[in-house]
């Protein structure tokens, strides 16, 4: 192995302790409106307690001083926040999307490795099947499309599933049929982020054939028959 000089072994023990005080973070996701709870970990050597302060990124969100006893809460955490000064739990109410970030927590003065990387996003819309192109089943293959506005709902995924299968199957967006798929009569789709999930209304498949042409035109025969003596006919859809 070379020598190593002066210069180099100063910027590796600089990369060395940054690597090892780089905090872990853990992430965490919430819902607009919905409450977030953060969890940390009291090690042995700081309890009992003394003190507990939490940031938001830069910003200060709550602090307790024991021998103050007082617990101060600030800027928009005034009135959503509250800290368990036993555990250190920290639990934000009426989430918006301001309140993503990361949070990290002192104990008796002594900043923790762990980190929080809050994401508030909204919860995903009631998606709708749509079909492409228009001029299906003219066509060897149409595509089926999960449409819905996922705009601040991400990470968003999408699944599928026949009135053939009890579950969902991860997919993508869209989903080629041809007139293989024949068989099946419904198809269903699922938008779905960390926060909840929302499935489509059944969409039919324009492959699949449908009642026998000779089963229709009895049905119509048979209620033009029963309602003939009145001379009216009423036609719902």
């Amino acid at each position: 192995m070379g020598n190593i000089t002066p210069m180099c072994f100063f910027l590796l023990l600089i990369a060395l302790l940054s690597g090892s005080t780089k905090g872990a973070e853990k992430q965490v996701h919430s819902a607009e409106g919905d409450k977030v709870t953060l969890e940390p970990t009291v090690p042995d050597q700081f309890k009992p307690l003394t003190s507990i302060l939490w940031k938001h990124n830069r910003n200060m969100v709550v602090e307790w001083i024991k021998k103050l006893n007082s617990t101060d809460y600030y800027g928009a955490f005034a009135d959503h926040t509250n800290l368990d000064i036993k555990t250190g739990r920290l639990e934000i109410n009426t989430l918006a999307r301001n309140y993503s970030g990361v949070y990290s927590v002192e104990f008796n003065g002594q900043l923790q490795s762990e980190l929080y990387k809050v994401d508030v996003i909204k919860k995903v819309p009631k998606p709708t099947v749509v079909l492409k192109p228009l001029t299906c089943p003219n066509e060897d293959i149409c595509t089926l499309s999960c449409d819905g506005d996922t705009t601040g709902a991400e990470p968003v995924t999408y699944s599928w599933r026949t009135d053939q299968m009890d579950v969902f199957e991860k997919s993508e967006k869209s989903k080629n049929v041809s007139k293989d798929d024949s068989h099946v009569k419904h198809f269903f789709c699922q938008i779905k982020n960390p926060v909840s999930h929302e499935d489509s209304d059944p969409m039919e498949n324009p492959f699949h054939p449908g009642p026998p042409i000779g089963l229709i035109v009895g049905l119509v025969l048979a209620a033009i028959a029963v309602v003939g003596a009145a001379g009216v006919v009423y036609w719902k859809h």
